[in-house]
């Protein structure tokens, strides 16, 4: 899985700053690198700002981070604030999640996630099963292969807090003067 870093840049008339380190904020989510970047992308989302590069622009403190750690291998882009507010966050994925979503079954029915896996040793009849069906079930365990929506993408991240602190600075700098810029390892 590839960590996401990069950091959120705002611009004062044609010099951008950056300003917030989003490592910490945007730990380890394949869904919203995939939903976003096209890394990771399990989840088959077309991705909306992949590839684009490091903004020529960028800050020099973030310039020298980059270089530092990124490569032509590290994916990097950037995606303004203007453009992350348009996101239709209902929009779906392609196909299926290749991954296989695990939930344990309670007593009530109610499911509670466990978690998403790729290959789990003794659990080929799972994926083959869901070859053909929309769930299989093993005792209290269900399994499934599901078409997420970007929305699911962003779940259980602090992607909305990064949001309200990107809205805080478009207030001043405008939505096209701030900036997510990434990279991954």
């Amino acid at each position: 899985m590839a960590q996401i870093y990069g950091a959120v840049e705002f611009q004062i008339e044609s010099e951008w700053y950056d300003v917030v380190n989003i490592s910490s904020l945007l730990l380890q989510h394949y869904d919203l690198n995939g939903c976003l970047f096209g890394v990771d992308n399990y989840a088959e989302f077309v991705p909306l700002f992949a590839n684009r590069g490091v903004p020529t622009d960028c800050s020099a403190n973030l310039m020298q981070k980059i270089s530092s750690y990124s490569d032509d291998d590290s994916w990097p882009s950037w995606v303004l604030y203007s453009e992350l507010i348009c996101v239709n966050w209902e929009e779906c994925a392609l196909s299926r999640d290749y991954r296989i979503s695990e939930y344990v079954v309670n007593d009530d029915g109610s499911e509670i996630f466990v978690t998403k896996w790729i290959n789990k040793i003794g659990y080929d009849w799972v994926r083959e099963a869901l070859e053909s069906q929309q769930e299989t079930r093993s005792g209290h365990r269900v399994f499934r292969r599901p078409v997420l929506r970007r929305a699911d993408a962003i779940d259980g991240t602090n992607f909305d807090l990064l949001m309200k602190l990107m809205a805080c600075l478009a207030e001043r700098f405008g939505d096209d003067g701030v900036r997510l810029v990434v990279w991954f390892g």
